[in-house]
């Protein structure tokens, strides 16, 4: 991946080539913004110019050396990443970045550790991470992902080089849909305003599985009310147990809110999302006043926090329901 084949993102790009054009590149770096926005493609990209042959110029990977080779296939001797399924990364892992940064690099002119959701770091690995950074090499580079860099230690923050990253326009998500996944423009604009700027967010949502799922959301919002206690349950248990698909629906649920506030205030039905479902969007405007509307979306935000910090998730969802104005 170089940085020409990335979507957006230019502001972040044009700061990293200046280091690299400069001669100023960090020992430390930390990409951080929401999930599914590209951050990790950025830091790959990063460091696919920081090693390329060809990069002294348009400080960009060409992708046809043996070094871009190698990073496209994911088996650069000096390039690591460190990604975890579990719930914390652990000193064990660190300590073995640690020992692999007492060797010059194999092949390239710095080796390079990304460590993917940095925030899962407990906190002896973060207290030896912190070691690493306060006594940085020229040869190797450091890059930390996170969607929550405020779980890291200050110490830390403070030793990298932020780079924040935004969602992407909607125009700009749409246009990579339309590129690169060959997909009609009606469909592309929907699924790119869905999507929060997220590319990633727009291709989980091109399947017929969320397409079902958006069309049962959609059902029981529809038919949900606190004169129907069972309702509420059925919307709060639809969302499901999994917290990437609850944090998804949510997303989705708070896109409803959102049009029926902006249906409210203004009638015009194309400047609204969910623009397909327009007689949910006009019945909940209708029912429903401004101040109600925004309490839905604030009530909706702060379940997703409370999900991310692994709290019970069925009560939650159900707490909110049950709060909720339908």
């Amino acid at each position: 991946m170089s940085f020409a084949n990335i979507y957006g993102h230019q502001k972040q790009i044009g700061m990293l080539q200046k280091a690299m054009a400069q001669e100023r590149v960090g020992h430390s770096y930390l990409f951080s913004g929401p999930d599914a926005i590209g951050k990790k493609t950025l830091a790959m990209a990063f460091t696919q110019a920081l090693n390329c042959e060809n990069a002294a110029e348009r400080y960009d990977s060409c992708g046809n050396c043996s070094s871009c080779r190698k990073m496209i296939h994911r088996n650069h001797p000096d390039i690591h990443v460190l990604e975890t399924q579990a719930q914390f990364i652990r000193i064990d892992a660190i300590r073995n970045i640690q020992e692999q940064m007492t060797f010059k690099p194999l092949e390239g002119r710095r080796r390079v550790f990304i460590i993917d959701d940095a925030d899962k770091m407990n906190e002896q690995a973060a207290n030896a991470l912190l070691k690493t950074l306060e006594e940085p090499s020229a040869d190797n580079i450091i890059m930390l992902v996170t969607a929550r860099p405020y779980w890291l230690p200050q110490t830390i923050l403070s030793r990298c080089r932020h780079v924040r990253v935004n969602p992407l326009a909607a125009e700009t998500v749409a246009q990579f849909l339309i590129e690169q996944q060959q997909m009609d423009s009606s469909k592309a604009l929907l699924l790119a305003s869905l999507s929060g700027g997220s590319i990633g967010q727009a291709i989980e949502l091109d399947s017929e599985d969320m397409i079902a799922y958006r069309t049962e959301l959609s059902r029981l919002l529809s038919t949900a009310s606190l004169r129907n206690p069972m309702s509420l349950l059925t919307l709060a248990s639809f969302l499901g147990q999994d917290k990437k698909e609850i944090k998804q629906g949510l997303k989705l649920l708070n896109t409803y809110f959102r049009d029926a506030l902006v249906y409210k205030e203004t009638a015009q039905a194309s400047m609204i999302i969910n623009a397909d479902d327009l007689p949910v969007i006009a019945s909940l405007a209708c029912r429903l006043n401004g101040e109600q509307i925004l309490q839905n979306i604030a009530l909706v935000e702060k379940s997703n926090e409370t999900i991310e910090m692994n709290v019970n998730k069925s009560l939650t969802l159900e707490a909110m329901a049950f709060n909720l104005h339908l």
